[in-house]
């Protein structure tokens, strides 16, 4: 289980230990590569976020300097153009506050990710959300991954009732399908 990202603005923050010479692997990941986003940084050492929309297409960002070392703070921010199922957004990389990549969502997952693989932090374990590292897989972070928060921006009543029915229709939806 994840907390209802789909169709609002949110973050994701991880406080890291870098050891000295970097560290590289998958910091948070979610459902994989046919519908899912991971936080991970490369052989490089940068910040990258991966969301797959439904396998159909993949949004990138890195970040364009690689993580410094000791502890640290990432975070990535999604700005959603508006909130309603679907709707794309904004982007950006941020390293201890600075923002250092960013990029477009122009859509996103209506209603939710694969629900057999979930979430995993510090590897990607299973089918592996980005390709890329799908020979380390899981890709475990070579540092420390201390904590992962997922920060959901407020929505008025109105906006989190229309989501939540949303939600509600396609539960049901889904039900009655088999």
């Amino acid at each position: 289980m994840i907390p209802r990202i789909f169709g609002r603005s949110y973050a994701i923050e991880a406080d890291l230990v870098v050891p000295d010479g970097g560290a590289e692997g998958v910091i948070v990941a979610n459902a994989d590569f046919i519908g899912g986003f991971g936080l991970w940084v490369d052989g490089d050492g940068l910040l990258r976020h991966t969301y797959s929309l439904l396998g159909v297409e993949t949004y990138s960002q890195v970040a364009s300097q690689p993580l410094p070392f000791g502890d640290v703070r990432v975070r990535m921010l999604v700005e959603s153009d508006q909130p309603t199922p679907g709707s794309g957004g904004t982007v950006t990389l941020f390293v201890n506050e600075e923002a250092v990549g960013n990029g477009t969502m122009p859509r996103t997952v209506p209603i939710a990710f694969t629900s057999y693989v979930g979430m995993d932090i510090g590897r990607d374990n299973g089918l592996v959300v980005d390709r890329a590292y799908e020979q380390q897989a899981p890709y475990a972070f070579t540092g420390t991954v201390k904590q992962v928060v997922f920060d959901l921006h407020p929505l008025t009543h109105e906006q989190e009732k229309g989501l939540h029915e949303h939600h509600l229709s396609h539960t049901v939806g889904q039900g009655a399908s088999g």
